[in-house]
C-alpha cells in the first residue's frame, strides 16, 4: 500500500481560484475560438460562423457573453442597414498570453488545425515560439518552482458556477486518417469541469475521492472527464494499491505543460476579474523568493511578445488584427 501522504486542500480553494473565475468567462470552448479567431483576424458574424461551422444561435449567444464581459465591443462597419463587427477591448486585448499559451501547447502536442503553422516576432524577424518566464528572475515558470498558498479572502468568496455547462462539439473535433479520434486544445480547455479537474492535479491532487471533493463534481462527470484525460494523454493512471484495486492520476509531460497556460489565465482573472486585495490565491515564484509576476517573451531575443509585433501564415500572410 502507497504511504505517500495526500495533499490537503480546503474545498473552497480550487473553485474560488482565479482559474476558476477566468475559466467561468472564457472557458467555453465556443466563447474561446471566437476570441481566438478576432486575434486571427476574424471580425463579422458570418466569418465566425463559417469558420467554426456555429450554430447562428449558439455563435449569437456568446458573442454577447463576450460582449456583456467587456472582452469585445461592438463596431458599426456599415450604416444601411446597420450591421457591426466585434473587436477586442483592452481586457480582451490583455488575453494576448493567454492565446500564445494555448497556441505553443497545441503546436506541441495537438493538431493545430485551425492555427498558424509558425509565429514571427517582427521585431528580431526570426520564427519564434512564445515563452513564459519569471519578470523578477527570468527563469522559466515550472509547476514545481511554485507555490501557493490562499489569499485573505481565498475561502469566503462565493463559488463561481459555469456559464455554460454542456460539453459542445465542434468542427475541432475531427477523426484521423486511421479513424481514430484527435485531440485538440479546445477538448480540454472548452470544458469547466476538465480545467478543474486538471487545476486539481497541479494542486497535488491524485486521487479519485480527494479530486471530488475539491471541485464538487458528480462522480459520474469525473469518471468521464478523467476517462478522457487518461486518453488524451494528459494524465496517466497508475495503479497504487492492489486489494482492492486503486488508482492515481498523474500529470504527464503533456499534461505539466498546460501549466503555462494555466498562469496566463491566472493572472488575467486577478487583473481584470479580482477587486484589488481579494486574490483568492496568491502564487510564489520560489527561484527568486517573489510573488509570481510572468512575462511572455520572444524565444530567439527575449523581448516581450505584443499583438502588434507578431505576424503568422495561413493561407496568407496576415498581422493580428487589434485596431
Amino acid at each position: 500500500m502507497d504511504s505517500t501522504p495526500t495533499p490537503k486542500v480546503d474545498p473552497d480553494l480550487i473553485l474560488n481560484s482565479q482559474v476558476a473565475q477566468g475559466m467561468a468567462v472564457i472557458g467555453d470552448r465556443w466563447a474561446f475560438m471566437i476570441i481566438r479567431d478576432v486575434y486571427l483576424g476574424v471580425r463579422q458574424f458570418e466569418g465566425f460562423r463559417r469558420r467554426n461551422n456555429i450554430a447562428r444561435g449558439t455563435l449569437a449567444s456568446r458573442l454577447k457573453s463576450l460582449v456583456d464581459n467587456e472582452i469585445l465591443y461592438k463596431h458599426p462597419y456599415q450604416e444601411t442597414p446597420t450591421r457591426y463587427e466585434y473587436r477586442l477591448t483592452e481586457r480582451g486585448l490583455d488575453m494576448y498570453p493567454i492565446l500564445l499559451m494555448s497556441w505553443a501547447w497545441e503546436t506541441k502536442w495537438g493538431k493545430g488545425r485551425f492555427l498558424p503553422p509558425q509565429l514571427t516576432h517582427d521585431v528580431c524577424g526570426k520564427s519564434m515560439h512564445p515563452r513564459l518566464r519569471c519578470g523578477q528572475c527570468h527563469l522559466d515558470i515550472t509547476p514545481r518552482e511554485v507555490r501557493f498558498k490562499a489569499g485573505k479572502y481565498g475561502h469566503s468568496a462565493k463559488r463561481v458556477g459555469p456559464r455554460h455547462q454542456r460539453r459542445s462539439k465542434s468542427k475541432e473535433e475531427f477523426v484521423t486518417g486511421s479513424g481514430e479520434k484527435a485531440f485538440t486544445m479546445l477538448d480540454i480547455i472548452g470544458d469547466r469541469w476538465t480545467s478543474l479537474v486538471i487545476a486539481a492535479a497541479f494542486f497535488g491532487l491524485q486521487r479519485y475521492d480527494d479530486i471530488a471533493a475539491s471541485i464538487g463534481i458528480a462522480t459520474n462527470i469525473l469518471a468521464d472527464r478523467l476517462k478522457l484525460l487518461v486518453k488524451i494523454g494528459v494524465l496517466n493512471r497508475v495503479a497504487y494499491k492492489e486489494r482492492p484495486q486503486r488508482f492515481e492520476y498523474h500529470l504527464s509531460e503533456m499534461g505539466r505543460d498546460l501549466y503555462s497556460y494555466t498562469v496566463t489565465i491566472h493572472e488575467w482573472a486577478d487583473r481584470w476579474l479580482i477587486p484589488d486585495g481579494r486574490s483568492p490565491l496568491v502564487l510564489r515564484h520560489i527561484p527568486c523568493d517573489a510573488p509570481l509576476l510572468s512575462e511572455v517573451v520572444c524565444s530567439e531575443c527575449e523581448q516581450s511578445l505584443v499583438p502588434s509585433e507578431v505576424s503568422f501564415d495561413m493561407e496568407t500572410r496576415h498581422r493580428a488584427a487589434i485596431q
